[in-house]
């Protein structure tokens, strides 16, 4: 037997499975059939009227009823159609192999191992099929469906350990993006000793993250700070941030205009977008901060506006956003225009500007972390210092947090301004040392 002659979602050729083609008329008499069984070594035979199939007989019932007390007196001479195997099992040539061994293999125990009748479409006697034959055909099936799926279930794993393997490069690629060292001024300085403090918390919900944030020099005495949040997670959402980030320095020369700054990596970003045809976009803010004069210059994105920590106020609220500095998130509409807003930091003020994974989190009750609460925790702990404040706040929104993990990738930078620059101190330069990136 080729289990080549069956395949579970086709027709199948049958023939070679007969096993025999033993066969008696319906009138025979059961002396005549006993005797039939008794020339041969199977189990039944077909019963025929004429050319026509009309059932099956077995040898233990015959010898059954001629071996009984008067048995052979009562019934040798009568006809074989009066005894046949009231539920013979019968399949035709043109039956899927599927639909045949489901109806063999779901018929009751006693007639489990009787034999299987054949006939051609037009109900013509063929033979008869062994139920033996069948369940050998089905366990091979059975085997091969196994390697099969041993095969692919390997392949498979080999795809997932080459996906894992480049889901983990692109997080490498990720990490090696951001910020390694902080601009610092003047030259040399160390973080407590310059002008300015920066501090980040990055964590992504998966391998990748559809957060970024870049910080970096504008000479002579400025520092640029961009955050962005791409919508969705995985390696889509990380390949725009990777388009952003090279926009943003690309178009870095127009530093001193962040609403013209971000018009421009619109324009670029949803021209890229939208050979794609499908709908991606992300939010930013972008901010330049004069070290000299404590002025920044900023524009918004639809994103949440940083928090600004004024000690010597006592005050922690959103960065103000005039409606003209805000615009369409980047990538969303071709004709978006951005404005630019200005205010001015004072010596000990801090930006914290983050994403929304940090503040989208419920409680059991159903109560978001939210912007204000960010804001009253960060006012709290305005003596604190920046790394241990921004600590404290990741710490506390996790806990916050109903099932105390975070659904968003989450992306939290701080900038604190330790004091303006002083005349003839230099100009700014990347810091010696490389920044600590939590892990």
């Amino acid at each position: 037997m080729n289990p080549a002659h069956g395949n579970a979602s086709g027709v199948t050729d049958f023939l070679p499975m007969i096993g025999h083609q033993e066969c008696v008329q319906a009138k025979d008499a059961l002396e005549d059939v006993h005797r039939r069984f008794a020339q041969h070594q199977q189990e039944y035979m077909a019963v025929l009227e004429g050319e026509k199939l009309i059932g099956l007989c077995a040898r233990r019932q015959v010898g059954m009823v001629l071996g009984a007390r008067f048995g052979f007196a009562m019934y040798s001479r009568r006809a074989v159609r009066e005894m046949m195997v009231p539920a013979a099992t019968q399949i035709t040539v043109g039956d899927s192999l599927a639909d045949v061994l489901k109806k063999v293999f779901t018929r009751p125990d006693d007639y489990f191992f009787d034999d299987v009748l054949l006939v051609d479409a037009a109900g013509r006697f063929l033979g008869l099929i062994f139920s033996r034959t069948l369940v050998r055909l089905q366990h091979t099936l059975l085997q091969q469906n196994i390697q099969e799926l041993e095969a692919n279930q390997k392949e498979l794993n080999h795809r997932n350990q080459e996906m894992e393997n480049d889901l983990r490069m692109a997080s490498e690629i990720q990490q090696a993006l951001l910020p390694q060292q902080y601009p610092q001024f003047p030259a040399g300085a160390t973080a407590e000793s310059g002008c300015l403090q920066f501090y980040h918390r990055y964590q992504a919900s998966g391998t990748v993250s559809g957060d970024f944030f870049h910080v970096f020099p504008l000479p002579p005495n400025r520092v640029g700070i961009f955050i962005c949040d791409v919508m969705g997670h995985g390696v889509r959402s990380a390949f725009v941030t990777a388009m952003l980030r090279t926009l943003v320095q690309e178009l870095g020369h127009w530093g001193d205009n962040p609403g013209e700054l971000l018009t421009r990596v619109n324009t670029e970003l949803k021209a890229i977008l939208k050979s794609t045809g499908e709908l991606i976009y992300a939010t930013g803010f972008f901010l330049i901060l004069d070290v000299n004069t404590g002025l920044i210059r900023y524009a918004k994105a639809g994103h949440p506006e940083p928090v600004w920590l004024r000690p010597a106020l006592g005050t922690a609220q959103p960065l103000a956003c005039p409606a003209k500095v805000r615009g369409a998130a980047l990538g969303l509409f071709e004709g978006s225009r951005y404005g630019t807003a200005e205010a001015t930091l004072a010596p000990q003020d801090s930006l914290f500007f983050f994403t929304d994974g940090l503040v989208e989190l419920f409680n059991a009750q159903g109560e978001e972390f939210g912007e204000r609460r960010l804001a009253e925790e960060l006012l709290k702990r305005r003596h604190d210092g920046l790394q241990p404040t921004m600590d404290a706040i990741l710490a506390g929104s996790l806990a916050f947090a109903e099932d105390h993990q975070f659904a968003d990738d989450v992306c939290f930078v701080g900038l604190k301004i330790n004091r303006l620059a002083q005349p003839g101190e230099g100009s700014l330069a990347p810091l010696d040392s490389q920044v600590t990136v939590p892990s």
